[in-house]
């Protein structure tokens, strides 16, 4: 045990059992706290993302800060009504009884960030831990040093370690903050990481939520808006630079329409990102030489249909759209965590259902048909933690639905909006009795006129 862990964490215990965190005044004003203080802090933010992954300030908004203040605002407004006891309907097996429903907070929870989205993959999850009422740590992701260092700088200046701390590391500090007891861990990572974290939670029995990844389908149907499901394909796929776990992975296209597909696919890259997408400023950069590697691998799987270029010294890998593609390769197996389209054609709507339900559940499903029948088809067949019809990306930012994996893809209640407070929270049932009278109902021993009562209550 790291005793530079251990000191803080007892620390932690003692704030969280002085109860200050219960009280819900104390619980807005610290989210207040947090949001001044990221607003006091843009322009280190903005250049700290620049600097890790090339990311413009106009996708750094729309994709980390814009997220981060609609949640934080959504959460200073309604925490009051979110944090009050739900009463519930008592049966009259329980009579003279009522019951209620308390949020109560966990106490300590660890966050682990991710580097593809390393602001708000910390700061989301952190609004949700403050609005509960928790002590956190945070442990931002090493493969984006510069963001991670500007998350430490702001809040470590911004709150007591006592109450919130961020802690950063490599690897190897990741293993010494899961030897630790948490009484909930929030991950956000791959698949293999994943399991890595749930086994060290085991040992303690700690609840976990898992945000994960996997191989996201995008199923083009003939009958569909062929110009705006090319263009929302292309924008769902390439959006930071292919870095997302909810992106596109591989597109399912009806062979019919494949051909006139790919050519607006074209032509929405060169429009996004022009003809030289590494001249632009609007075309991010992967984050390390190892990922860089690993995705220029996938090259080898197929024909390529457009890109296939790839800068190493610049971290730069060309958008790139692969045909005559084998489904075994790695490519069809991995999480492609880039800017590379695998493209697989299909004759029937049932073959290319199949072709999805073989691999692991994914973290979204995305299908573009005009046809109703084939939407509720897809939505009963296909087993995804989230589902898109139509578009691509978009319902990750709307905070009225929970996001959340299924199977390898992830596990754990959702997040956002409401949902990132109730994932923070424990739903605790109260039962409350009177004790001016007390029927005999259920106390031994059993008079058979108690067995007929109990039988019609309990029906």
């Amino acid at each position: 045990m790291d005793t530079t862990f251990s000191d803080l964490l007892k620390k932690q215990d003692v704030f969280f059992n002085s109860y200050q965190t219960r009280n819900i005044r104390f619980r807005i004003s610290q989210l207040k706290k947090l949001k001044q203080s990221v607003e006091n802090n843009e322009k280190l933010i903005y250049n700290a993302l620049w600097s890790d992954l090339r990311k413009s300030e106009a996708e750094a908004y729309s994709s980390e800060l814009g997220l981060f203040y609609n949640e934080i605002s959504l959460h200073i407004r309604k925490l009051k009504k979110w944090s009050r006891d739900k009463k519930t309907f008592t049966p009259l097996i329980c009579f003279p009884s009522s019951g209620r429903i308390q949020s109560i907070p966990f106490g300590r929870v660890l966050i682990i960030g991710a580097f593809n989205f390393p602001v708000q993959l910390c700061l989301i999850p952190l609004i949700g831990a403050i609005s509960a009422g928790n002590t956190a740590i945070l442990k931002p992701s090493e493969q984006s040093p510069e963001t991670s260092s500007a998350i430490a700088n702001i809040i470590n200046s911004t709150f007591p370690d006592n109450y919130i701390h961020v802690i950063e590391g490599d690897v190897e500090v990741n293993k010494k903050l899961l030897k630790e007891r948490w009484d909930l861990i929030f991950f956000t990572g791959s698949p293999r990481v994943g399991k890595i974290v749930m086994e060290a939670a085991s040992k303690n029995l700690t609840p976990v939520v898992l945000e994960l990844g996997g191989k996201n389908p995008a199923l083009v149907d003939e009958n569909c808006n062929l110009q705006i499901a090319a263009k929302r394909v292309t924008w769902g796929k390439f959006y930071n630079v292919g870095q997302s776990c909810v992106a596109v992975d591989y597109l399912l296209i009806h062979k019919n329409i494949e051909k006139e597909f790919l050519t607006e696919v074209e032509k929405n890259i060169k429009f996004f990102y022009t003809s030289d997408p590494q001249k632009s400023k609007n075309y991010m950069r992967i984050v390390n030489d190892s990922a860089v590697d690993r995705i220029t691998s996938y090259l080898k799987s197929g024909s390529v249909y457009y890109g296939g270029k790839a800068d190493e010294n610049d971290k730069y890998i060309s958008p790139t759209i692969l045909t005559d593609v084998d489904p075994e390769s790695p490519l069809m197996q991995d999480e492609i965590f880039g800017p590379v389209l695998p493209v697989i054609s299909y004759s029937e709507f049932d073959e290319a259902i199949s072709f999805i339900n073989k691999k692991e559940k994914p973290l979204v499903a995305y299908l573009y048909s005009s046809d109703k029948k084939r939407q509720k088809q897809f939505l009963r067949q296909v087993s995804s933690g989230d589902a898109c019809i139509n578009d691509s990306v978009l319902h990750f930012v709307n905070h009225k639905l929970p996001f959340g994996g299924i199977g390898n893809s992830g596990m754990g209640a959702g997040y956002h909006g409401k949902f990132t407070f109730e994932t923070f929270s424990h739903k605790r049932s109260v039962l409350k009795t009177t004790t001016l009278f007390d029927l005999p109902l259920r106390y031994p021993p059993y008079k058979k006129w108690a067995l007929k009562v109990i039988r019609l209550l309990l029906r």
